[in-house]
């Protein structure tokens, strides 16, 4: 049996693992990554303090009108995640475009037989860590309110199935942010390019088509990665009537289709 005949026996199951495994490392390598990554979570977690606090202080304006909030629940607390997934964005461009700035991705793509596992790893590993980071952090802040609003006259309506369920939304939405930004980075290549999209597709393009004042434009507008997704974690109404799953949904079909494109690029053009 050749060496050819041996590497090709290798179960596939057993390459992506492999390939995850460097991928990985690749990752944490790069002390920023670890660096911002943390940065991410710990925004994330410690955003819920100064909320908090905020509500047991009464405002020192005398022409202020009278605060008729009497309770508040866990959704206020997330929303931080809004900001933080383009400080996550831009870390997934990086990591995807990183290698072709220095030219390492020739040594990745040889070390593969197929090149799709490349970019699977990539998209594995850059979601994991988004899940992970956004779940915890976003647990950690809506309990973080446990231990200030009771010195207050406001009431935290803490359910704790609830503030489970947002604080998985908020990793499966950093999640599928991330590998969003990730397949631009790897479609795009080009670093500065690659980081101005996402960061105008969820943050600017939005509101200026909302602006226009077209219906059309305007509903169409709820169909775009991070507003469709967002519903789940914010009270703002979806343009397009989108609730939190489904809108959840139509942010990873856009993950999935651009996947898919990026994959096809890979596989279609040089390294």
């Amino acid at each position: 049996m050749t060496a050819t005949t041996r590497s090709t026996a290798i179960p596939a199951r057993l390459r992506l693992i492999d390939v995850i495994t460097a991928e990985r490392i690749k990752f944490f390598t790069l002390r920023s990554n670890p660096i911002l990554v943390s940065v991410v979570g710990a925004l994330i977690a410690l955003s819920a303090l100064p909320s908090a606090i905020a509500l047991t202080v009464p405002s020192s304006n005398p022409g202020a009108a009278v605060n008729t909030v009497t309770s508040v629940d866990s959704l206020r607390f997330v929303d931080t995640v809004l900001w933080m997934q383009i400080v996550f964005a831009v870390i997934a461009v990086l990591y995807a475009t990183s290698e072709y700035t220095s030219g390492q991705i020739k040594l990745s793509l040889t070390a593969v037989p197929s090149r799709i596992p490349v970019l699977a790893a990539k998209a594995i590993v850059i979601s994991v860590i988004g899940f992970v980071v956004g779940t915890v952090a976003a647990l950690i802040a809506v309990c973080v309110p446990l231990l200030i609003l009771p010195f207050g006259d406001i009431a935290y309506d803490f359910v704790l199935g609830y503030a489970l369920l947002l604080s998985v939304a908020s990793g499966i939405y950093l999640a599928l942010t991330g590998v969003v930004a990730l397949c631009i980075g790897a479609l795009i290549r080009n670093v500065v390019v690659a980081i101005i999209i996402p960061v105008a597709v969820f943050s600017i393009v939005p509101s200026v088509l909302e602006s226009i004042g077209n219906d059309t434009i305007t509903m169409l507008t709820g169909y775009l990665p991070t507003v469709a997704g967002r519903v789940i974690l914010t009270t703002f109404e979806n343009p397009a009537g989108l609730t939190a799953w489904p809108g959840l949904a139509v942010l990873a079909g856009w993950a999935l289709v651009l996947l898919a494109l990026a994959s096809w690029a890979l596989r279609a053009r040089d390294a």
